[in-house]
């Protein structure tokens, strides 16, 4: 058993983590870092950066299919398995990346579980060593939500679904927020017959429900089944394998895979936190203005954390420069989080930032409603692409969603205007490259 200590400890090696533990070590710090699974965390290796990569076929198959008819004849077809290689390829090279880059920052790296032991002190469980830090950061990220019901063995979940050897000709999807309806876009546009069942009346209840209803019709119309207003009772195994899924309302029906997509759950409840006088939740690790714990020397970021921002990888990212330099004391203001843009990249995209259009009704800011669909940079596409813009009452942009195929760079002139406090006339007094997204900006509002 040895004993080690550091300025700072990160426990979790995902974005939020890295991020934190190379601001510290930038600022001087000594800074050991704990992983207990890949180095590089959800995103890059299990999360957002290969399903973009799968993603990348399906825009292919879109931008061939709105084009039948319109110049272009015939359709390209999605190989999974050479589309499923050409993805590990990029996670492959993830983990020696990562450790190449802590290792030549001088960063202290563990592999292995660690639990608190007391308020500064963890212990690795597989061999006893302890590690004091004079502060902590926990960025543990979560983990996919599990359901009981009879036959929930049955089920798999996103890891599961992005390591997928053979794409099933039925599957179905739990859940119809981010990663239920990126999934089934997959495959959906990859061949196979996509069901999801949601409990809800509607899908991503957080996303503005005009531009969501617009973009389920489009689905319906690529050969989604939804299920709404449902809730899976029962899955069984028949003779030939299929899975036999039972609703509540009593539908039922035959499917080959079932993904449960339906939130994910930290990952506090592993640390042994109660030691450390650490609160948390089945969420998050509640935090104070300073991303600080119950315990304040020990911070929360990430998905794990339980600040009011969107847990996105941009956001842990920021969250860990900012710890990082409070410890170091360059900092001591409270988090101020900038406007940060949420992006669902479906089939179309569906994107949004700043105050929503139902806080905009609320408050009595006006709400523009455009029609981008005969503008040349979407009509070139035949994309039916819709921007609803927020004006405050001195005309300035102050919140936007999108639906559209690129919505995740629409979206970021919409950030850097809403930070700016663009007007209008701000926004025209710049001149972008014609034809193109930039060109287009100054009639989104």
């Amino acid at each position: 058993m040895a004993q080690y200590q550091y300025d700072v400890g990160v426990i979790g090696a995902g974005p939020a983590g890295l991020a934190a533990a190379f601001a510290a070590k930038s600022l001087g710090k000594s800074v050991v870092i704990i992983e207990q699974y890949l180095w590089g965390g959800t995103c890059p290796n299990y999360g957002c950066d290969p399903k973009k990569i799968l993603l990348s076929a399906v825009e292919g198959i879109r931008r061939q299919s709105t084009m039948q008819g319109r110049g272009l004849q015939g359709y390209s077809k999605i190989n999974w398995s050479d589309l499923m290689t050409y993805k590990q390829g990029y996670v492959d090279a993830v983990e020696p990346r990562k450790v190449r880059g802590l290792d030549e920052a001088g960063i202290t790296r563990l592999y292995g579980h660690s639990e608190f032991i007391n308020t500064d002190t963890v212990s690795m469980t597989d061999n006893d060593d302890t590690i004091k830090a004079t502060d902590w950061v926990i960025a543990v990220g979560q983990r996919p939500k599990k359901l009981d019901f009879p036959g929930s063995e049955f089920t798999q979940d996103s890891e599961d679904f992005l390591n997928l050897p053979d794409l099933p000709d039925d599957v179905t999807f739990i859940g119809a927020g981010y990663v239920g309806v990126e999934f089934a876009t997959i495959t959906n546009a990859a061949g196979a017959h996509t069901r999801v069942v949601t409990h809800g009346h509607t899908a991503l209840r957080d996303f503005d429900q005009t531009l969501v209803q617009q973009w389920i019709t489009e689905t319906q119309e690529a050969g989604f089944d939804w299920y709404f207003d449902a809730t899976v009772v029962k899955i069984e195994q028949t003779d030939t394998k299929k899975l036999l899924v039972s609703l509540d309302d009593g539908t039922q029906f035959q499917t080959d895979r079932v993904f449960v997509t339906a939130g994910r759950v930290g990952n506090a409840d592993k640390l042994g936190l109660e030691t450390a006088g650490i609160t948390y939740n089945e969420a998050d690790i509640p935090v104070d203005d300073y991303l600080r714990t119950s315990n304040p020397h020990v911070y929360a970021i990430g998905d794990v954390g339980g600040s009011p921002a969107p847990k996105l990888v941009p956001t842990g990212n920021y969250e860990g420069r900012y710890v990082a330099q409070l410890i170091a004391q360059k900092i001591t203001d409270p988090i101020a989080f900038p406007t940060m843009p949420a992006v669902v990249f479906g089939s179309p995209r569906i994107a949004q930032t700043g105050i929503s259009v139902k806080e905009a009704e609320e408050l009595g800011y006006r709400v523009t409603d455009v029609d981008m669909s005969q503008v040349i940079t979407f009509y070139r596409y035949h994309d039916n692409a819709r921007i609803r813009t927020v004006l405050d009452q001195n005309g300035r942009v102050v919140g936007a969603s999108v639906i559209a195929m690129e919505a995740e760079e629409l979206i970021n002139y919409f950030v850097t205007a809403i930070n700016d406090k663009r007007t209008l006339a701000d926004t025209q007094a710049n001149i972008y490259a014609y034809p193109s997204l930039g060109s287009e900006f100054g009639a989104f509002y």
